[in-house]
């Protein structure tokens, strides 16, 4: 509940711990990949898994400070710590800033929520259309064209930005981006943290 002893609660030192591993093996992760010339030295999935349980503070930092530069190989892991973050601080804030109350989500539920429903149905469409066009510059290239693709972190950024049922749909209907882990696992994790997010800020009043 709020107001209650940060130092006497066990979630306290077990975030400090795990964030300082998470932060210390990244670091070590990107200075074998250094040595090596290689991208992935330990487990990625691992690493990622740790940023889940409690250290994502800990790998974003390092990755601001230690791997900053995105591109293919590492778009989708820069984005699950972006999501691990997220779901974090959702966490703290229902234990130390406001709890969830349904009473109050379901009383804000009655207030006019216009602004947010634009923001996000324009969201989800503009994720909709990159996916598709996405798609039809793969078939152009398909047939021996070298269309610029739109690059995996300009879509996945679209569907964390509020356009995850958007990108849904697209590789509901489109078939695009099925078999990708990062797409077929991200997207609907991104649509529970949207709407847990959402109901959240409902709750308090801020949308």
């Amino acid at each position: 509940m709020p107001g209650r002893d940060l130092w006497a609660d066990p979630l306290v030192p077990y975030l400090a711990a795990i964030n300082v591993a998470t932060f210390a093996l990244m670091a070590f992760d990107r200075w074998l990949c250094g040595r090596r010339g290689t991208d992935e030295a330990l487990s990625r999935t691992a690493l990622t898994l740790l940023m889940f349980a409690g250290g994502a503070a800990g790998g974003v930092l390092a990755f601001l400070l230690l791997d900053r530069h995105t591109n293919k190989r590492n778009s989708a892991w820069h984005i699950f710590s972006l999501m691990a973050l997220l779901g974090w601080a959702l966490v703290l804030a229902a234990l130390y800033v406001a709890p969830l109350d349904p009473t109050a989500l379901k009383a804000a539920l009655g207030r006019d929520h216009t602004v947010l429903l634009v923001y996000l149905g324009v969201a989800s469409g503009v994720t909709l259309l990159f996916f598709v066009a996405d798609k039809l510059i793969a078939l152009w290239n398909g047939r021996g064209h070298d269309a610029p693709r739109i690059p995996e972190i300009v879509l996945l950024l679209l569907a964390l930005a509020g356009g995850a049922p958007g990108g849904l749909l697209a590789m509901l209907v489109a078939r695009h981006k099925i078999r990708t882990p990062a797409f077929a696992a991200g997207l609907p994790m991104m649509l529970v943290l949207q709407a847990a997010a959402v109901a959240y800020l409902l709750q308090l009043g801020l949308v």
